[in-house]
């Protein structure tokens, strides 16, 4: 029996998904599967599967479109190491990633569920690692619900029997699941960062990923802030941050009414400079084809 199973959601990109597979099969640490669910109708990915003649790659096709939370939990489902590793299709990893992980999680106790690590993403504007801090006692709820963006899933190893008792991804999240699960995650079990990137993600543009579009992402976050309430409303500081994000995604879509309503609820929960100005900014020209033009200096 392998002792990691690794988790690949394919989407219509097989020719992105081979370098995937590609920087799975080059780690230093090898007694592992790749499962492989492809959730794409267009451009199936099993000829890819087949080229690289190698038992260890499973292909699970679902016959209909059915997200990437549920690409994820079919893979959870189906595997059978231990512990369990995610890999986007259009991501890699370095060659040392699993082994450095296992080291630190393998005879763990049983308190600590999950290892991460700092990420290289690619942006339009160049390259950056994307930084959490370490926690000296393994606690990292509070960073959960600070940081939606911080425990990225191509960074993740996870002991399996942590999937049994907190649940898989939440499938009816329109976006945010990764956030959903890590809050529930860090609730109940500790963690171990190692801070050095061991993934590179691609968040260019051009390049389609669910957080380009703003609606999923406004709804998504509303859900998270709804589903988790009594933590956020604990935390005014936290949640303040997190309205002014809507606001600033609802501005960016074109939704002035929603981006003035979170922007004064930031205000009213935390009051801050940066987030009266964005509702007086709102208050004026939110109304206005004015403010299309000024938004981007705002």
């Amino acid at each position: 029996m392998p002792k990691v199973s690794v988790i690949i959601p394919t989407y219509n990109r097989p020719e992105m998904l081979k370098e995937a597979i590609v920087s799975v099969l080059a780690q230093t640490y090898n007694d592992l599967e790749i499962i492989v669910v492809d959730d794409g109708l267009k451009k199936r990915a099993e000829s890819t599967i087949v080229a690289f003649h190698d038992a260890r790659i499973t292909y699970i096709p679902h016959e209909t479109n059915r997200g990437g939370a549920a690409a994820r939990n079919t893979g959870i489902k189906h595997s059978v190491g231990p512990f369990v590793a995610f890999l986007d299709d259009d991501d890699t990893w370095v060659p040392e990633k699993l082994e450095l992980q296992l080291k630190a999680l393998e005879n763990t106790s049983p308190e600590i569920g999950f290892c991460f690590s700092s990420v290289l993403i690619k942006t339009d504007h160049g390259s950056y690692i994307n930084k959490m801090p370490v926690s000296n006692d393994g606690n990292y709820f509070e960073n959960a619900l600070e940081h939606f963006s911080g425990f990225p899933t191509p960074t993740l190893m996870v002991k399996k029997p942590v999937f049994n008792d907190i649940g898989y991804f939440d499938e009816q999240l329109p976006s945010h699941q990764e956030s959903d699960l890590m809050i529930r995650m860090t609730k109940k079990y500790k963690g171990i960062l190692i801070p050095k990137p061991l993934a590179n993600v691609i968040m260019t543009s051009n390049h389609e990923h669910i957080g380009s579009d703003p609606v999923k992402r406004i709804n998504g976050r509303k859900i998270i802030l709804e589903k988790y309430s009594e933590e956020f409303n604990q935390r005014p500081a936290v949640l303040a941050h997190w309205y002014f994000g809507l606001g600033l995604i609802c501005r960016d879509a074109n939704r002035f009414q929603e981006a003035r309503l979170y922007f004064k609820k930031a205000w009213r929960t935390a009051p801050a400079l940066q987030y009266l100005t964005h509702y007086l900014s709102m208050v004026v020209f939110g109304s206005m084809t004015l403010y299309r033009l000024l938004k981007k200096f705002l």
